[in-house]
Protein backbone atom coordinates (compact mmCIF):
# COMPACT_ATOMS: atom_id res chain seq x y z
CA UNK A 1 0.00 0.00 0.00
CA UNK A 2 1.41 3.40 -0.97
CA UNK A 3 0.56 6.92 0.07
CA UNK A 4 -1.53 9.39 -1.97
CA UNK A 5 0.48 11.58 -4.31
CA UNK A 6 -1.22 14.69 -2.93
CA UNK A 7 -0.13 13.76 0.57
CA UNK A 8 3.46 13.15 -0.53
CA UNK A 9 3.54 16.52 -2.30
CA UNK A 10 2.22 18.44 0.68
CA UNK A 11 4.61 16.67 3.06
CA UNK A 12 7.52 17.62 0.82
CA UNK A 13 6.39 21.25 0.93
CA UNK A 14 6.11 20.97 4.71
CA UNK A 15 9.44 19.27 5.40
CA UNK A 16 11.80 20.52 2.69
CA UNK A 17 13.22 23.99 3.07
CA UNK A 18 11.57 26.74 0.96
CA UNK A 19 10.24 24.17 -1.50
CA UNK A 20 9.08 25.17 -4.96
CA UNK A 21 8.53 23.67 -8.39
CA UNK A 22 11.26 23.25 -10.97
CA UNK A 23 10.77 24.76 -14.41
CA UNK A 24 9.19 21.61 -15.87
CA UNK A 25 6.12 19.81 -14.57
CA UNK A 26 6.87 16.82 -12.38
CA UNK A 27 9.80 17.97 -10.23
CA UNK A 28 9.83 19.81 -6.90
CA UNK A 29 12.98 21.19 -5.31
CA UNK A 30 13.78 22.34 -1.80
CA UNK A 31 16.39 22.48 0.91
CA UNK A 32 17.37 19.09 2.33
CA UNK A 33 16.27 18.77 5.99
CA UNK A 34 18.57 15.75 6.40
CA UNK A 35 21.92 17.42 5.72
CA UNK A 36 20.72 21.05 5.93
CA UNK A 37 23.02 21.59 2.91
CA UNK A 38 25.77 23.14 5.06
CA UNK A 39 26.41 26.81 4.31
CA UNK A 40 24.03 26.64 1.35
CA UNK A 41 20.92 26.31 3.51
CA UNK A 42 18.50 29.08 2.66
CA UNK A 43 20.30 29.91 -0.59
CA UNK A 44 20.20 26.74 -2.71
CA UNK A 45 17.68 23.97 -3.30
CA UNK A 46 19.47 20.67 -3.88
CA UNK A 47 16.76 18.25 -2.83
CA UNK A 48 14.66 17.04 -5.76
CA UNK A 49 11.33 15.21 -5.72
CA UNK A 50 10.56 13.48 -9.02
CA UNK A 51 6.84 13.15 -8.42
CA UNK A 52 5.94 10.84 -11.30
CA UNK A 53 8.75 8.48 -10.26
CA UNK A 54 8.00 8.77 -6.50
CA UNK A 55 11.70 9.40 -5.95
CA UNK A 56 13.55 11.98 -3.83
CA UNK A 57 17.27 12.70 -4.11
CA UNK A 58 19.65 15.18 -2.48
CA UNK A 59 22.49 16.36 -4.67
CA UNK A 60 24.40 17.60 -1.62
CA UNK A 61 24.48 14.64 0.77
CA UNK A 62 23.42 11.93 -1.68
CA UNK A 63 20.39 10.78 0.32
CA UNK A 64 17.92 8.97 -1.91
CA UNK A 65 14.59 7.25 -1.35
CA UNK A 66 10.85 7.35 -1.89
CA UNK A 67 8.42 9.74 -0.14
CA UNK A 68 7.70 7.23 2.65
CA UNK A 69 11.37 6.75 3.56
CA UNK A 70 11.85 10.54 3.35
CA UNK A 71 9.09 11.14 5.90
CA UNK A 72 10.39 8.31 8.09
CA UNK A 73 13.89 9.79 8.09
CA UNK A 74 12.89 13.39 8.76
CA UNK A 75 10.01 12.86 11.22
CA UNK A 76 11.09 9.51 12.70
CA UNK A 77 7.69 7.98 12.03
CA UNK A 78 6.92 4.31 11.44
CA UNK A 79 5.37 3.13 8.20
CA UNK A 80 2.09 2.44 10.00
CA UNK A 81 2.07 5.94 11.51
CA UNK A 82 2.60 7.46 8.05
CA UNK A 83 -0.27 5.44 6.58
CA UNK A 84 -2.55 6.50 9.43
CA UNK A 85 -1.57 10.14 8.97
CA UNK A 86 -2.09 9.91 5.21
CA UNK A 87 -5.59 8.47 5.67
CA UNK A 88 -6.55 11.34 7.97
CA UNK A 89 -4.56 14.06 6.25
CA UNK A 90 -6.45 17.22 5.37
CA UNK A 91 -5.78 17.48 1.64
CA UNK A 92 -6.53 20.98 0.49
CA UNK A 93 -8.77 20.82 -2.62
CA UNK A 94 -7.30 23.93 -4.21
CA UNK A 95 -3.72 22.71 -3.75
CA UNK A 96 -4.61 19.31 -5.10
CA UNK A 97 -6.11 20.79 -8.23
CA UNK A 98 -3.05 22.95 -8.73
CA UNK A 99 -0.65 20.06 -8.19
CA UNK A 100 -2.58 17.78 -10.53
CA UNK A 101 -2.60 20.43 -13.22
CA UNK A 102 1.12 21.08 -12.87
CA UNK A 103 2.04 17.39 -12.83
CA UNK A 104 0.29 16.64 -16.12
CA UNK A 105 2.89 15.36 -18.55
CA UNK A 106 3.60 17.57 -21.51
CA UNK A 107 1.82 16.79 -24.76
CA UNK A 108 5.14 15.68 -26.20
CA UNK A 109 5.79 13.26 -23.33
CA UNK A 110 2.32 11.75 -23.73
CA UNK A 111 3.13 10.85 -27.33
CA UNK A 112 6.37 9.08 -26.39
CA UNK A 113 7.01 5.77 -24.58
CA UNK A 114 6.19 5.52 -20.88
CA UNK A 115 8.19 7.80 -18.55
CA UNK A 116 10.45 9.10 -21.32
CA UNK A 117 13.44 11.07 -20.04
CA UNK A 118 14.65 14.08 -22.00
CA UNK A 119 18.36 13.36 -22.39
CA UNK A 120 19.17 16.94 -23.36
CA UNK A 121 17.41 18.57 -20.41
CA UNK A 122 20.20 19.50 -17.93
CA UNK A 123 18.08 18.91 -14.83
CA UNK A 124 16.92 15.47 -15.93
CA UNK A 125 20.45 14.55 -17.03
CA UNK A 126 21.80 15.51 -13.64
CA UNK A 127 19.08 13.63 -11.81
CA UNK A 128 19.71 10.40 -13.73
CA UNK A 129 23.48 10.86 -13.90
CA UNK A 130 24.08 7.87 -11.60
CA UNK A 131 21.63 5.54 -13.34
CA UNK A 132 23.52 2.77 -15.14
CA UNK A 133 21.10 2.37 -18.04
CA UNK A 134 20.66 6.10 -18.57
CA UNK A 135 24.43 6.42 -18.82
CA UNK A 136 24.59 3.44 -21.17
CA UNK A 137 22.22 5.14 -23.62
CA UNK A 138 24.01 8.45 -23.18
CA UNK A 139 27.33 6.74 -23.93
CA UNK A 140 25.82 5.39 -27.15
CA UNK A 141 24.78 8.88 -28.28
CA UNK A 142 28.30 10.12 -27.50
CA UNK A 143 29.97 7.25 -29.36
CA UNK A 144 27.78 7.98 -32.37
CA UNK A 145 28.52 11.71 -32.02
CA UNK A 146 24.79 12.45 -32.14
CA UNK A 147 24.93 15.44 -29.81
CA UNK A 148 27.36 17.18 -32.16
CA UNK A 149 25.65 16.20 -35.42
CA UNK A 150 24.72 19.27 -37.44
CA UNK A 151 21.19 18.09 -38.20
CA UNK A 152 20.13 16.28 -35.04
CA UNK A 153 16.57 16.65 -33.68
CA UNK A 154 15.90 19.14 -30.93
CA UNK A 155 15.96 16.40 -28.31
CA UNK A 156 16.46 12.68 -27.67
CA UNK A 157 14.83 10.46 -25.08
CA UNK A 158 15.27 7.25 -23.14
CA UNK A 159 12.73 5.23 -21.17
CA UNK A 160 13.79 3.02 -18.28
CA UNK A 161 10.37 1.41 -17.82
CA UNK A 162 8.41 1.16 -21.10
CA UNK A 163 7.50 -2.46 -21.90
CA UNK A 164 8.56 -2.26 -25.56
CA UNK A 165 11.12 0.55 -25.73
CA UNK A 166 12.84 0.13 -22.35
CA UNK A 167 16.59 0.92 -22.26
CA UNK A 168 16.69 2.10 -25.89
CA UNK A 169 17.48 5.44 -27.48
CA UNK A 170 14.17 7.08 -28.42
CA UNK A 171 14.29 9.34 -31.46
CA UNK A 172 11.23 11.58 -31.91
CA UNK A 173 9.94 12.61 -35.34
CA UNK A 174 8.64 16.20 -35.36
CA UNK A 175 6.32 17.99 -37.74
CA UNK A 176 5.37 21.59 -36.96
CA UNK A 177 7.09 21.12 -33.58
CA UNK A 178 4.76 18.25 -32.67
CA UNK A 179 5.80 14.63 -32.20
CA UNK A 180 4.17 12.62 -34.99
CA UNK A 181 6.13 9.38 -34.68
CA UNK A 182 9.18 7.89 -32.99
CA UNK A 183 11.65 5.06 -33.27
CA UNK A 184 13.77 3.46 -30.58
CA UNK A 185 17.26 2.21 -31.32
CA UNK A 186 18.91 -0.69 -29.47
CA UNK A 187 22.13 0.10 -27.62
CA UNK A 188 22.69 -3.16 -25.71
CA UNK A 189 24.31 -6.37 -26.95
CA UNK A 190 21.63 -8.27 -25.02
CA UNK A 191 18.96 -6.58 -27.19
CA UNK A 192 20.30 -7.97 -30.48
CA UNK A 193 17.56 -10.60 -30.76
CA UNK A 194 15.09 -7.80 -31.40
CA UNK A 195 15.15 -5.47 -34.43
CA UNK A 196 17.72 -2.69 -34.27
CA UNK A 197 14.90 -0.16 -34.69
CA UNK A 198 11.44 -0.43 -33.17
CA UNK A 199 8.68 1.96 -34.21
CA UNK A 200 5.67 3.48 -32.51
CA UNK A 201 2.94 0.84 -32.45
CA UNK A 202 -0.24 1.54 -34.38
CA UNK A 203 0.99 4.70 -36.09
CA UNK A 204 1.83 5.49 -39.69
CA UNK A 205 5.46 6.33 -40.29
CA UNK A 206 6.23 9.98 -40.80
CA UNK A 207 9.29 11.92 -42.02
CA UNK A 208 12.14 12.42 -39.57
CA UNK A 209 13.60 15.95 -39.40
CA UNK A 210 11.03 17.47 -41.74
CA UNK A 211 11.09 20.50 -39.43
CA UNK A 212 14.83 20.98 -40.08
CA UNK A 213 14.51 21.62 -43.83
CA UNK A 214 16.45 24.69 -44.97
CA UNK A 215 14.44 26.17 -47.85
CA UNK A 216 17.51 28.01 -49.14
CA UNK A 217 18.96 24.65 -50.18
CA UNK A 218 16.55 23.30 -52.78
CA UNK A 219 17.51 19.70 -52.17
CA UNK A 220 16.38 17.01 -49.74
CA UNK A 221 18.41 13.91 -48.97
CA UNK A 222 16.29 10.94 -47.94
CA UNK A 223 17.78 8.28 -45.67
CA UNK A 224 16.20 5.15 -44.26
CA UNK A 225 17.39 5.59 -40.67
CA UNK A 226 17.26 8.79 -38.60
CA UNK A 227 20.84 8.58 -37.27
CA UNK A 228 22.36 8.89 -40.76
CA UNK A 229 20.05 11.82 -41.53
CA UNK A 230 21.49 13.72 -38.57
CA UNK A 231 24.81 14.06 -40.41
CA UNK A 232 23.58 15.73 -43.58
CA UNK A 233 22.12 19.16 -44.17
CA UNK A 234 18.48 18.77 -45.24
CA UNK A 235 18.74 15.11 -44.37
CA UNK A 236 15.43 13.40 -43.56
CA UNK A 237 14.57 9.77 -42.88
CA UNK A 238 11.58 7.54 -43.63
CA UNK A 239 12.04 4.89 -40.90
CA UNK A 240 12.49 2.15 -43.48
CA UNK A 241 11.35 1.85 -47.08
CA UNK A 242 7.89 0.46 -47.81
CA UNK A 243 9.02 -2.84 -49.35
CA UNK A 244 5.62 -4.22 -50.36
CA UNK A 245 4.36 -1.10 -52.08
CA UNK A 246 4.76 0.48 -55.48
CA UNK A 247 5.89 3.63 -53.71
CA UNK A 248 8.73 3.93 -51.20
CA UNK A 249 6.70 6.42 -49.16
CA UNK A 250 3.36 6.04 -47.42
CA UNK A 251 0.55 8.54 -47.90
CA UNK A 252 1.39 10.46 -44.74
CA UNK A 253 5.00 10.90 -45.83
CA UNK A 254 3.95 11.97 -49.33
CA UNK A 255 1.74 14.62 -47.78
CA UNK A 256 4.59 15.89 -45.61
CA UNK A 257 6.93 16.20 -48.59
CA UNK A 258 4.27 17.72 -50.87
CA UNK A 259 5.17 21.29 -49.94
CA UNK A 260 8.72 20.59 -51.16
CA UNK A 261 7.65 19.38 -54.62
CA UNK A 262 10.11 21.70 -56.33
CA UNK A 263 13.08 20.38 -54.34
CA UNK A 264 15.43 17.81 -55.82
CA UNK A 265 15.12 14.63 -53.76
CA UNK A 266 17.98 12.18 -53.51
CA UNK A 267 17.76 8.79 -51.80
CA UNK A 268 20.92 7.98 -49.82
CA UNK A 269 20.94 4.45 -48.43
CA UNK A 270 23.62 2.36 -46.71
CA UNK A 271 26.61 1.17 -48.71
CA UNK A 272 25.51 -1.01 -51.61
CA UNK A 273 28.96 -2.61 -51.47
CA UNK A 274 28.34 -4.03 -47.99
CA UNK A 275 24.58 -4.27 -47.56
CA UNK A 276 22.65 -6.50 -49.96
CA UNK A 277 19.31 -5.16 -48.74
CA UNK A 278 20.46 -1.59 -49.46
CA UNK A 279 21.46 -2.66 -52.97
CA UNK A 280 18.08 -4.26 -53.65
CA UNK A 281 16.25 -1.21 -52.29
CA UNK A 282 18.38 1.08 -54.43
CA UNK A 283 17.46 -1.03 -57.45
CA UNK A 284 13.79 -0.61 -56.60
CA UNK A 285 14.20 3.17 -56.30
CA UNK A 286 15.88 3.31 -59.70
CA UNK A 287 12.92 1.45 -61.19
CA UNK A 288 10.69 4.14 -59.67
CA UNK A 289 12.73 6.82 -61.51
CA UNK A 290 14.11 8.19 -58.25
CA UNK A 291 17.51 9.87 -57.93
CA UNK A 292 19.83 7.67 -55.89
CA UNK A 293 23.23 8.00 -54.25
CA UNK A 294 25.59 5.20 -55.32
CA UNK A 295 28.50 4.73 -52.94
CA UNK A 296 31.85 5.11 -54.74
CA UNK A 297 33.94 1.96 -54.32
CA UNK A 298 36.63 3.81 -52.33
CA UNK A 299 34.12 4.79 -49.64
CA UNK A 300 31.51 2.08 -50.04
CA UNK A 301 33.93 -0.70 -49.16
CA UNK A 302 35.28 1.23 -46.19
CA UNK A 303 32.13 2.67 -44.59
CA UNK A 304 28.84 0.89 -44.07
CA UNK A 305 26.72 4.05 -43.70
CA UNK A 306 26.94 7.82 -43.32
CA UNK A 307 27.25 7.78 -39.54
CA UNK A 308 30.15 5.35 -39.87
CA UNK A 309 31.79 7.69 -42.37
CA UNK A 310 31.27 10.80 -40.23
CA UNK A 311 32.79 9.09 -37.19
CA UNK A 312 35.83 7.82 -39.09
CA UNK A 313 36.49 11.25 -40.62
CA UNK A 314 35.67 13.06 -37.34
CA UNK A 315 33.18 15.41 -38.97
CA UNK A 316 29.73 16.58 -37.85
CA UNK A 317 28.27 16.77 -41.34
CA UNK A 318 28.74 14.91 -44.62
CA UNK A 319 29.16 17.59 -47.34
CA UNK A 320 26.06 17.40 -49.50
CA UNK A 321 28.27 18.00 -52.54
CA UNK A 322 29.77 14.54 -51.94
CA UNK A 323 26.28 13.06 -52.20
CA UNK A 324 25.34 15.11 -55.28
CA UNK A 325 28.57 14.19 -57.05
CA UNK A 326 27.59 10.53 -56.71
CA UNK A 327 23.88 10.83 -57.48
CA UNK A 328 22.48 9.07 -60.52
CA UNK A 329 19.23 8.03 -62.13
CA UNK A 330 18.02 5.78 -64.90
CA UNK A 331 20.38 3.63 -66.96
CA UNK A 332 23.58 5.17 -65.52
CA UNK A 333 22.42 4.33 -62.00
CA UNK A 334 21.62 0.74 -63.02
CA UNK A 335 25.04 0.24 -64.60
CA UNK A 336 26.91 1.62 -61.60
CA UNK A 337 24.84 -0.48 -59.20
CA UNK A 338 25.81 -3.70 -61.01
CA UNK A 339 29.45 -3.01 -60.08
CA UNK A 340 28.69 -2.94 -56.35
Amino acid sequence: MGIPEEYAVQKFHQLAGYAKRRGYGNVLEGGCPICREGSSWGRKRRLYFMVNDSHIYCHNCGWTGNPVSFIQTVENLSYKQILNEASEYDILPVDVAQEKQQFVRTQEAELLPKDSINMLDPVQREYYSKDKMFNCVMDFTNRRNLLRASNRPKTLYVSLSDYIHKNRLIIPFYDNNQVTFYQSRSVLDSDKERPKYLSKVGADKSIFNIDNIDIDLDKIFIFEGPIDACFCKNGVAVAGIQENSKSSLNEKQKHQLAKYNFFDKVWALDSQWQDRAAKLKTEKLIEQDEKVFIWPEKYGKKFKDFNDMALALDINEIPYKFILDNTYTGLKAKLLLTKC
